[in-house]
């Protein structure tokens, strides 16, 4: 958990990632606890295994309360800030003063995420040091890759997508927009659960209801 290590790639990846039992609480109306952090602990492994997958990246990070739970390989970052904003922005401060020169941030949630469209954002990120990734309904952001220091305010939380966009141009950075089906769909809503099913056959409700 020291290494970070990821495919050999120059950039960073960073996970923000809850605890599996504190995590998906909208979720309620259709998932017990027990199936919730199940979930939680299967969408974060398919994330990881894209991020391992994606030749660009080459150390991967995780901040999470408790990083004794994650696998080799991934560095785990401890922060007890309460704001997600602040947190990634600290975990940043870290990355960069391990000598990172390239971030990418990526939600722990995003089911159908697929290497080659990780990529695609970090090449995008490349000419004007900024790319984003929209949620399906363009409203928050499902990913940011952009150089280090940051030296902007993350704005994480309700409207992201267009705080995000309104950041950079006030620091002069052009944003790459980068539209992917795996990079904008997550899981908070029962929707989107429901979305999950069908696209993937029922594997990820099967493995949360029986807990396999």
């Amino acid at each position: 958990m020291e290494t970070g290590e990821g495919t050999g790639g120059d950039c960073w990846a960073l996970v923000p990632l809850k605890m599996p039992g504190t995590g998906k609480r909208r979720l309620a109306p259709v998932l017990d606890a027990a199936g919730r952090a199940h979930l939680v602990r299967s969408l974060f492994a398919q994330v990881l295994g894209a991020l391992r997958s994606t030749p660009e990246i080459g150390h991967i990070a995780v901040v999470t309360p408790d990083p004794a739970f994650l696998p080799a390989g991934v560095l785990g970052l401890t922060d007890s800030a309460q704001d997600i904003n602040e947190t990634i922005a600290r975990a940043a401060q870290q990355i960069s003063a391990r000598g990172g020169r390239r971030l990418l941030v990526l939600p722990a949630d995003l089911p159908c995420v697929e290497p080659a469209e990780i990529s695609a954002l970090i090449t995008a990120s490349l000419p004007g040091g900024f790319a984003i990734a929209p949620d399906r309904r363009e409203c928050g952001t499902n990913a940011l890759c952009f150089t280090l220091p940051a030296n902007f305010r993350f704005q994480f939380g309700a409207d992201s997508f267009a705080k995000h966009l309104a950041e950079a141009a006030a620091l002069g950075r052009k944003a790459a927009v980068v539209r992917q089906p795996g990079l904008a769909f997550d899981v908070d809503e029962p929707e989107d659960l429901a979305r999950l099913r069908r696209l993937t056959g029922n594997r990820f409700a099967l493995e949360c209801a029986t807990g396999t």
